[in-house]
Formats: structure tokens, C-alpha cells, sequence
């Protein structure tokens, strides 16, 4: 059952020491301190001081917020600093911390937990290192707030659209870039501003940091569960299917997976090419691939609509090979069976040192 929402920011705080304590390993103990103040006469909301088996201890002084965003962090890890020890540790007490937020504040050497059991405590002497997984998505979010998903074709559409183009977008350009309705557009940005994913600078919308987001949109995006998807059998191979490709196929598509990322990464030899096609039918038979399901290489997969934005930014590699955005291709991989995640991740690393390479101007 659910907890119910946090009403206060002491409230936020009485449930973050009591996770923290229940968290402790055996053996360690943690109690209230009296000394919340430090000499500037500046009060924390709470402290408590953790003591290990040997006798060390460490005094974790904590602050309470009920609603934090990314873009308060930097404020908030000032002035955690300010009311800290040099030997304390600061913790941020939050309801709900986005993981953009937590990021965040592991990035400016703030622990912290929430009140959904998101967790993150560090201290080099004593020694700890606590850490837990509590919600994704704000459990207590009220109505009327913006939907609390990235699945369906507008929020595909925005995200692929901030994640492809390096320059941050205003609202006019990205209804037309995007090709969603203004209604949409809104309503899939002011969830990415709530979460953290996306902030808004004068009048430009701009991703701090593209790879929490491609996650973020990914989990959202089951590659199997929201497309049509079919298996088939190229008998001579991909190499064969690949001529065919080369050779300027009538049908449109745009191959994702492991054959449309071993451009960037050899991860491991491609055993399946996973094809984005308008329609199975109409691929399979330009092709003359033959359905299987026992022992596949070729998967044809159509989107719910021929104009689908996987269809959108694509590229041409050096074979002649349509593929998808490498976005779309990152996303496809975290979220396919077998080594495909793994690959995902070789291809976010590529990504991540490549920049210039996939993102727009």
C-alpha cells in the first residue's frame, strides 16, 4: 500500500532519518544530534550522527524540501555547505527527488534520500556507503499535473526532436520540427520540466543532460509491446539482405538494433536485423523473406502510423544502409531481449565521446 504524501517539509525529514536509520548495516547505530546550528547561527532541519562498530562516527546533517527541482539544486548543495562541519555530511531531504535531481546532486557531493526510498549516503571516514531504489515517478503527483509517462507518439516525437539537435528549441520551432500539436508539445514539455529532464532558458527549451532523458524516454518505449512486430528467415543471410538494401528497395525503412548500430560499435557479430517498415506484409514480400520464428534473422517491425518518427533523421551508413536516428537506435537496444542492452550501453559510451557526430546543429 502506498504511503500517504508527505505534508510538510518536517514531515519529509522525520521519514528521511527514519529510512536512513533502517538502513544503517548491523551493527551501526544512528541517533538524533543536539548540535543542529553552527557557528553562523544557521540551523539544519535535522541532524543525526551514525556510529559504526568501531566507535567512529560521522554527523549527517540534513535539510528538508517538499518539492525540489534541477534547477535548484546548486542553491541547495550552497547551502547545505554553509550549515555543515568540514567532517559533516550534507543530505537533502526530499517527497520525491527526479533522478535528473539526484544526479544532480551526486554531481555537487550531496547525499540524499526521499520519502519513495531513493537513496544515496557516502562517507569516507567511517566508511559507508548506503544505497536504495525507491520510485521513478512521484507517487503522490495530483490531478491536473501533466502525465506521468513518455510513452506514445507527441512525447516520442519531442524528446527525439531534444535529443537530436544540440541547440536548445523554442516552443514554434519545436512544434514544427516535431510535427505534434501545440496542445502536445505543452503537455510533454511542462512533464520534462516537472521530472528535471528539460529546462527552459528565455525562451529556449534545452536538455542538460541528453542521456538521462534517451533512459528516461526508453523505459517508456518497449521496442515489442508498441509496434507490430513479425520474424522472418532471409535463407542466404545478411549479407544478402543487405544487397537487397543497397540495391534501393521501393519500401521504405530504417534499420535499428544491433545491425544499425555495428557502424559505431562492434559489440559482438549481428545475428538478427531488426528493420522499421511501414507495413510486415508488404516488406516480406519485396524481399522474399520467408516467416520463421524457430531460428530468425530478420525481425520487420511497423510502427502504429507510416509517418512513425522512427522514419524521421535518418542516415545513410557507409554500405548504403538506411538506419534509424542513433537515438532511436539506443533506445531500441536498452529495451530488447538478450545482449541488445548491453550493446545499448557500448552505443551510449560511443555516444557520449562522438557528440558532434549524431547530434544536430
Amino acid at each position: 500500500m502506498k504511503e500517504s504524501d508527505p505534508q510538510s517539509p518536517a514531515e519529509v525529514v522525520r521519514r528521511a532519518v527514519a529510512l536512513l536509520i533502517g538502513r544503517l548495516p548491523s551493527g551501526w547505530k544512528g541517533e538524533p544530534s543536539a548540535e543542529d546550528g553552527n557557528t553562523a547561527g544557521l540551523r539544519a532541519d535535522a541532524s543525526i550522527w551514525v556510529t559504526a562498530p568501531d566507535g567512529q562516527r560521522i554527523r549527517l546533517v540534513i535539510e528538508g524540501k517538499k518539492v525540489v527541482d534541477r534547477r535548484d539544486v546548486s542553491q541547495i548543495a550552497e547551502r547545505l555547505q554553509t550549515i555543515s562541519g568540514p567532517d559533516d555530511v550534507p543530505v537533502l531531504a526530499g517527497r520525491y527527488l527526479s533522478a535528473p535531481v539526484r544526479e544532480a546532486l551526486t554531481k555537487q557531493g550531496v547525499s540524499y534520500v526521499d520519502a519513495t526510498g531513493n537513496m544515496r549516503i557516502t562517507s569516507s571516514s567511517p566508511a559507508i556507503y548506503l544505497a536504495d531504489r525507491g520510485e521513478d515517478r512521484d507517487p503522490w503527483r495530483g490531478g491536473g499535473r501533466p502525465r506521468g509517462t513518455l510513452k506514445g507518439d507527441p512525447a516520442a516525437r519531442v524528446v527525439r526532436t531534444l535529443l537530436d539537435y544540440r541547440q536548445g528549441r523554442r516552443i514554434r520551432d519545436l512544434i514544427e520540427t516535431s510535427g505534434t500539436s501545440t496542445g502536445a508539445t505543452y503537455r510533454v514539455l511542462d512533464y520534462l520540466q516537472l521530472e528535471g529532464y528539460v529546462y527552459k532558458q528565455g525562451d529556449e527549451y534545452l536538455v542538460d543532460n541528453w542521456e538521462l532523458l534517451l533512459r528516461a524516454w526508453s523505459k517508456d518505449s518497449p521496442l515489442f509491446t508498441t509496434n507490430r512486430v513479425a520474424q522472418f528467415l532471409e535463407p542466404r543471410g545478411l549479407e544478402a539482405l543487405e544487397k537487397r538494401l543497397r540495391n534501393g528497395p521501393e519500401q521504405r525503412y530504417a534499420a535499428t538494433g544491433s545491425f544499425a548500430a555495428q557502424e559505431c560499435v562492434q559489440y559482438a557479430p549481428t545475428k538478427a536485423a531488426y528493420l522499421y517498415v511501414p507495413s510486415i506484409e508488404s516488406a516480406a514480400e519485396e524481399w522474399n523473406l520467408r516467416p520463421n520464428t524457430t531460428a530468425p534473422n530478420v525481425i520487420l517491425i511497423e510502427p502504429k502510423q507510416t509517418n512513425d518518427i522512427v522514419f524521421d533523421n535518418t542516415t545513410q551508413t557507409a554500405k548504403g544502409i538506411t538506419v534509424a536516428s542513433i537515438t532511436q537506435v539506443a533506445s531500441d537496444l536498452l529495451n530488447s531481449p538478450g545482449r541488445e542492452p548491453a550493446e545499448g550501453e557500448a552505443l551510449i559510451e560511443w555516444m557520449q565521446h562522438n557528440e558532434n557526430e549524431w547530434r544536430r546543429g
